[in-house]
C-alpha cells in the first residue's frame, strides 16, 4: 500500500463492503488515493480505470463471492496488485491474490456464530493498522491532514 504509484481501490459486499467502504475512506484521509468500488458495478465499465501500478483491496469473509473474484480476476488482468482481507486464505479469492491477510478472529467473535460482528471489527482493527503504516511511510503528517481535513473536531484536536 505504501508504495502504490497508483489508484487503490477497495471493494467488498454486504457487511464487507461496508468495511470496505470504510477503509478506502481511511486512506483518502491519510493522503493515499482510495476509493471504494463496488464489485458488481465494477463488472459493468468502471473496471475499465484499473491500470498497471494499481491495488485492489478485496474483503470477503468466505472469499467466494463471484462477482469480487471476477473483480480481482480483471484486476489482475490490467496489472494491477490484489490483496485479499478473508477468513480463508485457501479460497478462490486467496488463489486470486498477490498477499492474502487471514482475518479469521474465530466463530465464536460472529453473533449466534454466524453474524459478522467479530470478522467486522477484525477487519477493521487490520485495515487501521496497515493504513497507519502506510500513512507513516510515504510520510503524510498532521500537517497535511489539517490541510486536508480542515472541518470538524479531527483539526482542532491537531491544531492543540
Amino acid at each position: 500500500m505504501s508504495e502504490c504509484q497508483g489508484k487503490i481501490l477497495v471493494t467488498g459486499s454486504g457487511t464487507s463492503g461496508t468495511m470496505a467502504r470504510r477503509l478506502a475512506h481511511m486512506l483518502s484521509t491519510c493522503g493515499m488515493p482510495g476509493f471504494f468500488a463496488h464489485p458488481a458495478d465494477a463488472l459493468h465499465g468502471p473496471s475499465a480505470a484499473i491500470m498497471p501500478g494499481d491495488l485492489l483491496i478485496a474483503l470477503s469473509k468466505a472469499g467466494k463471492s463471484a462477482e469480487i473474484n471476477q473483480f480481482a480476476t480483471v484486476a489482475r488482468a490490467r496489472g494491477a496488485k490484489v490483496i485479499a482481507m478473508t477468513w480463508q486464505p485457501a479460497s478462490p479469492l486467496g488463489a486470486l491474490s498477490d498477499i492474502v491477510l487471514n482475518v479469521n478472529s474465530g466463530a465464536q467473535g460472529e453473533g449466534d456464530g454466524v453474524l459478522p460482528f467479530g470478522s467486522t471489527l477484525a477487519a477493521g482493527a487490520i485495515g487501521d493498522a496497515l493504513v497507519q503504516v502506510a500513512k507513516n511511510l510515504r510520510g503524510f503528517d498532521l500537517v497535511t491532514l489539517v490541510q486536508t481535513h480542515p472541518s470538524g473536531a479531527t483539526a482542532e484536536l491537531v491544531k492543540k
